[in-house]
């Protein structure tokens, strides 16, 4: 018969020895919580699969701002101007990560909202009729229509935002990924550090990345700055591209290059260069189009996690409509050794190369730019 009772707090208690009132601070990573203590409650809620209520959280929140409770459901969507078939690939982790984490927090995700071409009168219509509380709206920068005003609902954007409407999201921190990747090139012994991007990098990033790649050149020797390739059209088939950067190549000899150009190692290897023999190349946001490269893992499942811890904060506090001052999040990723730099530090590091590890202190900003 107790297999039948509801999970809840309590029961949770009970299986851990533990009172009501620690386990409730144990979820919510309370600091007057042991951590033996903490991970007994956790694996007492995992093993009666606990989920806690959303339900429940929203209405205590709402009578602690002694604000009315809204009606309706809390559904979360996913929404994207793509259909079913068209999804950019490189969007499928950051949904991953938004799936997990709706069910982790208990919320229900509809990912078949497809709003292309819909007015947003109608999109407003649609989800009010799902019962949709909240939205994620994946590549913020692609989205192919203006989002509407939404009183009833709370959106977060995964990307930068380009629209008018304010708007909160959350997005990979490229200027930071930029500076990851100058320092594990630094502690391996690379001198010559190039920097190439089509205009699509530049747009999307919104020019993190190349601002990124500017600050940390004066980690390097004046003498072996190189200036950064921009404004390079998108495609595999672009000749002028191509030319344009084997010709960079050539007049400046880098002997490694960060890109966000998936298209780069190609190019060089059918122009007779060795990858990472003559030259080693990263990339800052590594996807499924760049396999065994160098570069930085943007985590982008983490970051569909962190949109909807975003999101359903504001719905527990009862937070809804067009943000007056939008909630921006950039997160940095993490290296990842692949095949197109050198594995390990096999060639002495110059003197006038500037240590990766003291890059940041506040003496060597003095002496960079005061």
């Amino acid at each position: 018969m107790s297999a039948h009772l509801p999970v809840n707090i309590r029961r949770v208690a009970e299986k851990a020895g533990v009172a009501p009132i620690t386990v409730s601070r144990a979820l919510r990573n309370a600091p007057n919580v042991s951590e033996p203590t903490r991970q007994k409650v956790v694996q007492a809620a995992e093993s009666l699969g606990y989920k806690p209520d959303p339900l429940v959280s929203a209405y205590a929140s709402r009578i602690r701002q002694s604000r009315p409770a809204a009606e309706g459901g809390v559904t979360l969507a996913w929404l994207s101007s793509d259909g079913p078939d068209d999804e950019r690939p490189w969007i499928a982790p950051f949904q991953r990560g938004v799936v997990k984490r709706s069910a982790e927090l208990g919320f229900d995700l509809d990912e078949t909202v497809y709003t292309g071409g819909m007015s947003g009168n109608r999109v407003r219509q649609l989800l009010e009729a799902r019962g949709v509380r909240g939205i994620v709206i994946p590549n913020l920068h692609y989205y192919g229509d203006e989002i509407p005003d939404l009183p009833s609902i709370v959106s977060v954007g995964i990307g930068p935002s380009m629209a008018e409407r304010p708007q909160h999201n959350v997005s990979v921190d490229a200027f930071i990924n930029v500076g990851v990747i100058f320092s594990r090139l630094l502690t391996l012994g690379y001198e010559r550090i190039g920097f190439c991007e089509h205009t699509g990098g530049t747009f999307n990033t919104q020019g993190q990345a190349m601002g990124g790649y500017l600050f940390h050149q004066h980690r390097i020797a004046e003498k072996h700055r190189i200036p950064p390739l921009i404004g390079l059209d998108l495609g595999n088939e672009c000749d002028a591209s191509r030319k344009e950067v084997l010709n960079w190549v050539d007049r400046y000899q880098p002997d490694a290059v960060i890109t966000g150009f998936c298209f780069l190692r190609g190019w060089l290897e059918e122009a007779g260069q060795d990858v990472p023999g003559d030259i080693g190349i990263t990339h800052y946001s590594l996807a499924d189009d760049t396999p065994g490269w160098s570069g930085v893992d943007p985590r982008p499942e983490m970051i569909g996690a962190a949109a909807v811890d975003l999101l359903t904060a504001h719905i527990l506090r009862n937070e809804y409509g067009t943000p007056a001052q939008p909630k921006r999040m950039r997160f940095g990723g993490r290296w990842v050794q692949g095949a197109t730099t050198r594995k390990q530090r096999d060639v002495f590091v110059p003197q006038d190369v500037e240590p990766p590890g003291y890059s940041h202190s506040l003496e060597w900003y003095h002496h960079e730019f005061f």
